[in-house]
């Protein structure tokens, strides 16, 4: 039953109400009777589809659980009155005069009949406010999230974007990969619409790009991320045709913007090579702010692409694409790999950098 059907229940009642306004009643006592009870339901209807309204507004602004719960208590209170009112009438009928006892049970049926309806309808109602109650409840938790690992520890067990009301932004959260709980602060992939990583300052202080695509979460968030608490951080790579490689490091943390968003980084492990320590304490650089080691120029706009450039890199994940791929050329999206004693770097046609809070 949807939301219109309460609407109507009203309707058949005041029909009703309306139809048997028109009969006449021998005995005046009964029609009194009568017209005070169809009065009394109207009115207790009235107020349930008022404290249904209610309900549904508190939900619709997730107004606080108490606020929601003291709502649900007056429409319980107000189908006790129905009932009650529903007893009267029995009694009304019991010791009414032989004349209009006939044409009171008949009435009788028919608002029973109704507020049966509402009584069905509200249970429906009920059912569906304490999914939302119970909805509100999490979103009340919801508001401490501070990252997608608190999520997952609250049920929350599928990929997708979520809002942390903490910060006031949607993020990219994995809860598939290892034990779930990863926040993606950055993907990249060779697809036909390419995002513009090579940015400015402010750009990259913000956040930029599409959570369903490619995207980088901004280092104003960065910062007040990885400082909440002591977090690790995954980067999953995939070469042109050697496959997928990755690289853990267990301290993660960046800086805040007085620093330069400053990168601390270390403790690697995975299949690839250590190609981000390299990078460790080196600020941000974009092609309007030169904060790097590079004397001879800016790396950002030799290479395109903001970065903890030293060097410049041995690990440049913001670069862009090459249209072929090219093992010779260094030049693009690139992290140094050693093979047989020799550096060599990957050609990669995705990227993606996840965090989740150290575990010890």
């Amino acid at each position: 039953m949807g939301g219109t059907w309460g609407p109507l229940v009203v309707l058949s009642l005041l029909v009703v109400a309306h139809t048997y306004e028109e009969t006449k009643l021998e005995d005046v006592v009964g029609e009194y009777d009568i017209m005070m009870f169809k009065n009394l339901l109207l009115n207790t209807t009235q107020r349930l589809l008022q404290a249904i309204s209610r309900v549904e507004t508190t939900a619709a602004k997730d107004e606080s659980l108490a606020e929601l719960k003291e709502t649900m208590r007056g429409i319980s209170e107000s189908l006790a009155v129905a009932n009650q009112q529903a007893i009267a009438v029995r009694e009304s009928v019991n010791n009414g005069a032989d004349a209009t006892k006939t044409e009171l049970r008949r009435f009788q049926d028919q608002i029973l009949s109704k507020l049966s309806d509402v009584k069905l309808f509200m249970e429906l109602k009920t059912k569906h406010m304490e999914d939302q109650v119970a909805k509100l409840g999490r979103i009340s938790v919801n508001r401490l999230a501070g990252d997608c690992q608190d999520l997952y520890e609250m049920g929350f067990n599928a990929s997708g974007v979520y809002y942390l009301q903490k910060f006031g932004r949607q993020v990219l959260c994995d809860m598939e990969t290892g034990q779930g709980g990863w926040l993606v602060i950055q993907r990249r992939a060779k697809v036909v619409e390419q995002v513009d990583f090579n940015r400015d300052w402010h750009e990259y202080k913000a956040g930029f790009g599409d959570l369903e695509a490619e995207f980088w979460a901004g280092n104003d968030f960065l910062h007040v991320l990885t400082n909440q608490k002591s977090y690790e951080l995954k980067i999953d790579m995939v070469d042109f045709e050697k496959g997928s490689y990755w690289a853990s490091y267990s301290t993660f943390r960046v800086g805040s913007e007085s620093s330069g968003y400053a990168l601390d980084v270390g403790n690697y492990s995975g299949n690839s090579t250590d190609a981000f320590t390299y990078h460790h304490g080196r600020p941000f650089t974009t092609y309007d702010r030169d904060n790097d080691l590079y004397n001879d120029g800016n790396c950002a706009t030799y290479f395109s692409g903001g970065w903890w450039y030293d060097r410049c890199y041995d690990a440049h994940l913001n670069g862009v694409f090459p249209v072929t791929p090219d093992r010779q050329n260094a030049s693009f999206i690139t992290w140094w790999a050693h093979e047989n004693g020799m550096k060599v770097p990957l050609v990669l046609n995705s990227v993606a950098l996840r965090v989740k809070p150290r575990l010890h």
